[in-house]
């Protein structure tokens, strides 16, 4: 039987893979079209669905050895997937309002960033606790 929270991250990684890979298709497009260099916050996108895609799925099989409660086995994976889209949402944010820095910008985007880092963080640390109680 799969895990409540494997299933999570593993729908989570997925989306986020192809989240990924749809974003390489303007990236691809504006270089065919003679752009001389891709937006900041495109490639951002691009690799943040790439990155985030196997490592959700990394966590999902960690947590299989979990002796933590399913409960926070569960908590652990909606925040780290709720933190995978609001960075996908960030990035695509900056992205379609041509924002060059978020930060000298203070842009929306920017503002989902500060809820990302916390969410990424806890739901990492958390999934970190239940794979190595398992150990």
């Amino acid at each position: 039987m799969i895990l409540t929270s494997t299933k999570i991250l593993l729908v989570a990684g997925m989306v986020n893979l192809l989240a990924g890979a749809l974003s390489g298709i303007p990236m691809g497009l504006g270089r065919a079209n003679g752009d001389r260099e891709v937006p900041k916050y495109l490639t951002m996108v691009h690799m943040a669905g790439l990155m985030h895609g196997p490592i959700l799925i990394s966590v999902g099989f960690a947590l299989t050895v979990s002796t933590l409660t399913p409960w926070l086995n569960t908590a652990a994976a909606a925040m780290l997937a709720f933190a995978s889209i609001l960075l996908l949402l960030k990035d695509t944010i900056n992205w379609r309002q041509g924002v060059t820095d978020e930060f000298a910008e203070d842009t929306l985007g920017l503002k989902i960033g500060w809820l990302f880092g916390p969410l990424e963080t806890l739901g990492l640390g958390l999934a970190t606790a239940g794979a190595i109680s398992g150990l």
